[in-house]
């Protein structure tokens, strides 16, 4: 008995999304000031190339053509996402700042120091994957 497997409707064929993921920002490393963030695009087919994003929060703005990465200045404020991408209408979103300890600059000098208790900072930190659904065509002006 042969079996058919049914499409299932998510309703995210037709809708404009973004999924993040990553918890921890690793790929922002060690540094208290900067995070690296991954960019990439997808339509209802997978993958797509060229969208471009301007990602934006209280310390600045960043330009990135997805798939690819982007350093951004950390922040506690909200990191605000708009990409376009030529026949699709624009994907905007806002992606909450969270916290993470990340290991404290460590300066030693010729004649030493000693060990510090606290070896961790807190940071405001983004999350690491950032994917933007292109789901709705425009309509074609005539």
């Amino acid at each position: 008995m042969a079996s058919v497997a049914a499409k299932t409707d998510t309703g995210l064929e037709n809708a404009n999304t973004v999924n993040v993921t990553g918890a921890t920002n690793r790929n922002g490393g060690e540094n208290k000031d900067r995070e690296t963030l991954s960019i990439a695009a997808v339509d209802a087919n997978g993958p797509v190339t060229g969208a471009k994003c301007t990602l934006t929060n209280a310390k600045g703005d960043w330009s990135v053509t997805a798939p690819d990465s982007v350093d951004v200045r950390r922040s506690d404020s909200d990191l605000q996402v708009k990409c376009e991408m030529p026949g699709y209408d624009p994907v905007v979103t806002t992606i909450k700042s969270s916290k993470t300890q990340i290991p404290k600059p460590q300066f030693h000098f010729a004649a030493g120091g000693g060990d510090d208790d606290d070896a961790t900072i807190t940071v405001p930190q983004y999350t690491a994957s950032i994917t933007v659904t292109f789901g709705s065509k425009q309509a074609a002006a005539n």
